[in-house]
């Protein structure tokens, strides 16, 4: 079975095989991109906007990053919350538009808490007795698996889908930690903690409970995390895990398989996996030159990363460089200043380095690519889950949640207001040549 296997895929390769040429020929978009890199216009959003750049006919410009959630820069979102918890009202944003007055702040905020909880025996039958080494895939079994505890799953109505959109957001805290708890005690052969969602905690200080086997945080480490769930709350309906999301919605299917559909696309290293890249990379190019290494030191270090020799060899320095964002990433230039003030508690050396090494790999960069090239939102993001010592297996779930509100709000836009299925066309070329 396996040489029948082996002998008709290397067949499929030759005759399968689709010339690179024929992209050109047709004019197709690979990747739904134009070819100065821009992304081809698929849809109209009032949710989000990523600015990178700007077109002047076939030129592609580079200009300051900006990051909108409706109508306010990500930057003023951050700010709007001083030093309350502010991932709730970015929530209450991005779902209705405008920014919560305190009344609606309160009022939302009660909503949400009243949502924490799983349903009855959800923990003990859909969450413990199936753990997995992937936790992103036992997040999507178990978002699947709420539709069966739905009284009327199906009903993706305005305010239904609002209803259930709130519900499933104040979920996710729970659902994440308990299956990091699965993991680590059935998989790791490690002490099972499972404390219950706290009514008086916000989402990150509930994030950072659970997840703990003591339970234990800081007023610090929780508004820290709470930053980044800010900053990774949308990111425009074009990205790859709101458009895999919109594309499942306009099917009119139930809620739970739009959102897991999204997870799907989100698990996908290309996508959600960098700030662990990231994470990854620095910890060897510490351990090959420490952190007080010199500066043509670093440089070394990250040419050798260039040229696969050193960390996955792959020639990609994760965290440096970015789709859109070209002069400056905003989420990048909080999450920085955000680690800066962590890092003065925790390791304030090893948060200089990472701010020597962003500035002599864009130098590297931006010379070997002849381009403008900026430090995106990974590069930090990483850095400070490490110092709040997160498990690694969380990097991607918390991305995930934080930006489970950005995938419903486009989700809900597209059923609003399009409602029309996604159907683009793909041109067929496997005619011979006199069949053309």
């Amino acid at each position: 079975m396996n040489d029948f296997l082996s002998l008709e895929y290397e067949r499929l390769l030759q005759d399968g095989k689709i010339p690179p040429e024929l992209y050109g020929v047709y004019k197709v978009k690979k990747g739904l991109r134009n070819e100065n890199g821009t992304g081809v216009l698929v849809g109209l959003t009032k949710v989000s906007d990523a600015s990178g750049y700007f077109v002047d006919g076939d030129k592609k410009i580079p200009k300051k990053g900006n990051l909108y959630y409706r109508n306010l820069d990500v930057s003023e979102v951050v700010k709007l919350a001083g030093n309350d918890f502010g991932y709730e009202k970015t929530c209450f944003l991005l779902l209705f538009g405008h920014y919560p007055y305190e009344k609606e702040a309160v009022d939302f905020s009660r909503l949400l808490k009243s949502h924490y909880d799983l349903p009855v025996g959800f923990l003990e039958n859909i969450i413990l007795p199936h753990p997995s080494n992937s936790l992103m895939n036992h997040i999507m079994r178990s978002i699947l698996s709420l539709y069966s505890f739905d009284e009327n799953p199906d009903d993706i109505s305005g305010l239904n889908f609002l209803r259930k959109s709130i519900s499933l957001i104040a979920k996710m805290p729970a659902i994440i930690s308990y299956c990091l708890q699965a993991k680590t005690h059935y998989l790791d052969n490690d002490s099972l903690h499972i404390h219950f969602p706290k009514k008086e905690y916000s989402f990150a200080e509930n994030i950072l409970y659970l997840s703990r086997n003591d339970g234990k945080f800081t007023d610090l480490e929780a508004k820290t995390l709470d930053v980044c769930l800010t900053v990774h709350a949308d990111h425009g309906g074009g990205n790859n895990s709101a458009f895999a999301g919109t594309v499942v919605s306009s099917t009119l299917t139930d809620i739970y398989s739009m959102v897991t559909a999204s997870m799907a696309s989100l698990k996908g290293p290309r996508h959600g996996g960098a700030s662990l890249a990231a994470v990854n990379m620095m910890k060897e190019v510490v351990s090959e030159i420490g952190v007080d290494a010199s500066d043509e030191e670093i440089l070394r270090a990250i040419e050798k990363i260039s040229d696969g020799k050193l960390h996955d060899g792959s020639g990609l320095i994760y965290g440096m460089g970015h789709a859109v964002y070209t002069l400056s990433d905003p989420r990048c230039d909080i999450l920085r200043e955000t680690a800066g003030k962590i890092s003065e508690k925790i390791d304030p050396k090893r948060f200089e380095f990472y701010t020597r090494f962003e500035k002599i790999a864009l130098d590297y960069l931006q010379k070997k690519l002849n381009r403008p090239c900026c430090a995106n939102v990974d590069f930090y993001s990483g850095l400070i889950y490490e110092m709040l010592n997160i498990p690694k297996e969380l990097y991607i779930p918390i991305f995930a949640t934080a930006r489970l509100v950005g995938w419903l709000a486009h989700d809900m836009e597209t059923l609003l207001y399009c409602n029309k299925i996604i159907r683009p066309a793909t041109r067929y070329v496997g005619f011979d040549e006199e069949g053309i």
